[in-house]
């Protein structure tokens, strides 16, 4: 409506006088004129008289009261005057509901609504007020109104003095009605003050994970209506301020926005929750609830209420109507209700209507059937890593600012520390993390100290140090072009002639190269570094070279797209195959007499290297050394028990990785931080076996090879010393072809001294060789499966004793220790009395005598010295690993404890 004069022509009626130009309420639209006739003068006169304010008036001054009014009607939502304006006369409501809003300095605003019979619109009797509206006036339906102008209210309260006084009267009351509701408006703060949350207006969600996309969509979705909300949050999930962010954008903003937190409300005597604080109890002040009205309460750990407390919100989410607690009279009840200047007054036995949208958080799935609610799951920051780079950025920025000092900046090493953490305590504890390191780094430091993320440990890493940030010429050395090619050339200009000469030297020990360094010097030294750089020979493996360089050759010369894995068949069958190539080397070395034959070990040489050769040639990559090498399955069972690792930052992959170099293989990456050296984000042809170092549980498909490291543009890689046989205890997962590798290698220990088994049983007759392969096979395929029927029945005992022993396959690889430790302790003995000679053997394998050359070698009882502390240690350090695998106490594990001291001992008796 336009803000306009309503004239009325005052000579078309003497009881209609002009209407004030400036006194027409604001809004669009025309108002509807009503012309004043005998009978609206009468309707108006009979209906003040019959008014509660206005009957006590005479009747000839509610006649003359009635000629000086001007009549007009307001369609609803009509304003009628709006803050800021100047008064110009009264408004009496005859029919309609009129809104007035007066913002308060202390709170929000106070509503309060009007009726028929009431005056309103008054702020001065005087004439030439120079005061302003402080509230503003609304129809909230169509009203029939009428206006007494200030410039005619003076001569009329001038001839009739009880005009003023009743308009006093009025003001009076009002007066000590708007005081009530600022008496109450201060109860109301003071009772939620302490539960006030201040709201994020500015703040914006940080992160761009997908979690965080989903979050954000879900928010506005929250704010865009007053739906309930329920959140499954962890603690420190941010979702105090999420809420707060609902709120800020939500329909009622200008109200306060609260949180009370159920964990933090005392218990009664029976252990439950009292909630009067948020549903009031009758006879009492009302709760939080009521006494908001508007707004937006966040109630947190609703899980912790009980079954009534939460029908109670059921309810009011239904109705929006509070059923406060029951009364309970006591002493301490009493007394309260004397207290003076309780501007509520005692909640009566029934409902209280509030109009507050509610925001309920627990960690776990809450569930309110009818209503409609929207549900927001906030992920905990160990599932959203790949925004915690711009967390920390934001709370080092917020943290420095605080501390009035320039902001930190944090390097690859601290950032990777702060990937890798779980945060149980999510947002909070980051935030506390870097706020401590803040607190504690020099003033003249730029970055800070990973020395200050002490704390900062992920499960995975515990026990774990990264060589490459310890080590600091160790990473441009696994950088460089000469690791592990570099070395290429140095495997294969040993192993081309030692093979060589297998075939065309001396046969015999003492006189061939090829025995020599194949089982006095290669076998011992192979067994004894499993411990330390576990599956490291694979990198440099002559076999593995020989078919890498012809597949090279034939793809210059013949360039053709080589076959794809397949997968799924080789993970089912690939180590079965490779058990069974291990079984038929077992047999040739005991049946033919492979350690004392050169030619035969020669062999063995060729085989293997012609097993890379062709499938390097048919398949891409090295499926021959992940799937169906012998040598590599037994390789990859070892390197479990390995005091290195390499791994990569999980976190780090997931949140900043774009190439997946170290997998598929790219060219050269471009670095964009400063310590990086010139040698990092190199191209590579991916991982040769084909395995994500995010994604490696065990030692078992990792070969050292470092191409993860060459190619990660995000220095993700960690090559860590670690606790031995890490790989068991963390989560290991096992299956029956690894297990049956494990068993037949333990079983060779007993194969190596099947002559001294056989005498002791009564069998020496019997002959174990080439020549007699109908009893000799079974005989040593049952001396293989000795390890296997004691272990079985062993674990079978356990379980019978303890039903909640893991299964045979889990706890078997607490004998990998010994194992290893047991094949050493026999190949001991040809590196402490052979490797030594080796100068002399290889004069004699090119028709030297070897006379005088020098020699070092030990005696046999060194040799039995370092066999039995090889033992014992390898029997002391399998209980560790037991007792971790089974998790079962040391009882339930007795059987198995016994059998690797019958183990033990037996080992003993054959060396």
């Amino acid at each position: 409506m336009d803000s306009q004069a309503v004239a009325i022509d005052r000579s078309q009626s003497p009881l209609t006088p002009s209407f004030p130009e400036q006194t027409l309420p604001l809004g669009t639209g025309k108002p509807k004129i009503e012309l004043v006739n005998e009978q609206l003068f009468l309707e108006w006169v009979t209906w003040l008289s019959s008014q509660r304010i206005w009957m006590k008036l005479s009747q000839q001054t509610l006649t003359e009261l009635v000629h000086c009014l001007h009549y007009f009607t307001v369609e609803a939502g009509t304003p009628i005057y709006q803050k800021g304006q100047s008064p110009i006369g009264f408004y009496f409501l005859k029919s309609g509901t009129v809104e007035i809003s007066h913002l308060l300095p202390i709170c929000h605003s106070i509503i309060r609504y009007y009726h028929p019979g009431e005056l309103f619109g008054y702020a001065s009797l005087a004439e030439n007020c120079t005061e302003t509206y402080q509230s503003s006036a609304i129809a909230l339906t169509n009203c029939e109104i009428g206006f007494l102008s200030l410039t005619e209210f003076p001569e009329l309260s001038t001839k009739y003095p009880e005009i003023s006084q009743t308009i006093n009267a009025i003001l009076a009351e009002e007066l000590n009605t708007f005081t009530l509701r600022i008496c109450h408006e201060k109860t109301r703060i003071q009772t939620w003050q302490p539960y006030i949350q201040p709201v994020p207006k500015a703040e914006t969600i940080l992160g761009n994970s997908k979690a965080t996309k989903k979050l954000a969509s879900q928010i506005q979705q929250a704010a865009n209506n007053l739906q309930p909300v329920v959140f499954q949050a962890q603690p420190g999930t941010g979702k105090t301020f999420l809420a707060g962010m609902i709120h800020a954008h939500s329909e009622v903003a200008a109200q306060p926005y609260i949180e009370i937190d159920c964990a933090e409300l005392p218990s009664r005597e029976d252990g439950t929750i009292n909630t009067d604080i948020l549903f009031g109890k009758i006879g009492k002040e009302p709760g939080i609830m009521a006494i908001l009205e508007r707004g937006t309460l966040l109630i947190d750990h609703v899980q912790l209420l009980s079954i009534a407390d939460r029908d109670r919100l059921i309810h009011y989410l239904k109705t929006g109507y509070i059923i406060p607690n029951a009364e309970q009279i006591d002493r301490e009840s009493k007394a309260e209700d004397l207290k003076l200047g309780n501007c509520w007054g005692k909640i009566p036995n029934q409902p209280l209507q509030s109009s507050v949208r509610l925001i309920l958080a627990s960690p776990d799935f809450l569930e309110f059937p009818e209503i409609e609610t929207i549900q927001i799951k906030l992920f905990t920051l160990n599932q959203r890593k790949a925004d915690i780079p711009e967390f920390a950025k934001y709370f080092l920025q917020k943290i420095c600012r605080e501390s009035d000092r320039p902001t930190l900046q944090l390097n690859r090493a601290n950032l990777r520390r702060l990937l890798s953490y779980n945060y149980p305590g999510n947002l909070t504890e980051l935030a506390e993390i870097l706020h401590r390191a803040v607190l504690n780094t020099p003033t003249e430091e730029t970055t800070i100290p990973e020395q200050l993320f002490w704390s900062v440990q992920s499960d995975k890493n515990a026990f774990r140090i990264d060589l490459l940030t310890h080590v600091t010429w160790l990473r441009p050395l696994l950088l460089s072009r000469w690791y592990p090619e570099g070395l290429w050339g140095i495997m294969m200009a040993i192993f081309s002639p030692v093979t060589l000469l297998g075939f065309f030297g001396p046969q015999t020990r003492d006189s061939s190269i090829t025995l020599n360094l194949f089982w006095a010097w290669w076998w011992p030294m192979y067994l004894f570094f499993f411990a330390f750089v576990g599956r490291l020979w694979c990198a440099v493996c002559p076999f593995m070279v020989t078919g890498e360089w012809i597949r090279r050759f034939s793809l210059w010369l013949f360039p053709r797209q080589q076959l794809p894995w397949n997968n799924k068949w080789l993970n089912r069958w690939g180590a079965w195959i490779l058990f069974a190539g291990f079984v038929a080397i077992y047999l040739w070395e005991q049946l033919w007499d492979l350690p004392h034959k050169a030619y035969l070990s020669a062999w063995l040489l060729t085989i293997i290297a012609l097993g890379a050769v062709i499938f390097s040639l048919i398949y891409e990559r090295r499926l021959w050394c992940r799937h169906l090498c012998p040598i590599g399955g037994m390789n990859g069972l070892f390197a479990k028990l390995s005091i290195l690792e390499l791994r990569s930052t999980q976190q780090i992959c997931a949140s900043q990785c774009q190439t997946f170099s170290c997998y598929k293989g790219s060219t050269s990456t471009a670095i964009a931080y400063g310590e990086a050296l010139p040698t990092e984000g190199q191209a590579t042809a991916g991982c040769p076996l084909y395995s994500h170092p995010a994604q490696l549980l065990d030692n078992r498909d990792c070969i050292l090879c470092m191409s993860c490291l060459k190619g990660c543009p995000n220095r993700s890689a960690q090559l860590n010393l670690r606790f031995p046989a890490s790989d068991l205890i963390d989560h290991h997962r096992g299956f029956a072809a690894e297990v049956a590798l494990l068993l037949l290698l333990l079983g060779g220990v007993f194969m190596h001294h099947a002559e001294k088994i056989l005498t002791w049983l009564g069998w020496s007759n019997l002959a174990i060789d080439s020549e007699h392969l109908l009893i000799s096979i079974p005989l040593v395929i049952l001396l293989l499966s000795i390890p296997t029927i004691l272990t079985y029945f062993t674990h079978a005992i356990a379980h019978w004793q303890d039903p909640e022993m893991p299964d045979y396959l889990t706890v078997i690889y607490a004998y990998l220790p010994f194992t290893l430790a047991a094949n050493l302790a026999y190949y001991i003995p040809s590196g402490i009395t052979e490797a030594g000679k080796i100068l002399p053997v290889f004069a004699r394998t090119l028709g030297y005598s070897g006379v005088g050359l020098p020699t070092l070698t030990w005696s046999a009882d060194v040799a039995t010295f370092l066999q039995g502390l090889t033992l014992l240690s390898a029997l002391v350090f399998s209980i560790y690993p037991l007792l971790r695998i089974t998790h079962r106490p040391w009882l339930s594990n007795l059987p198995h404890f016994c059998l690797l001291i019958a183990l033990t001992v037996t080992c003993f008796w054959l060396i």
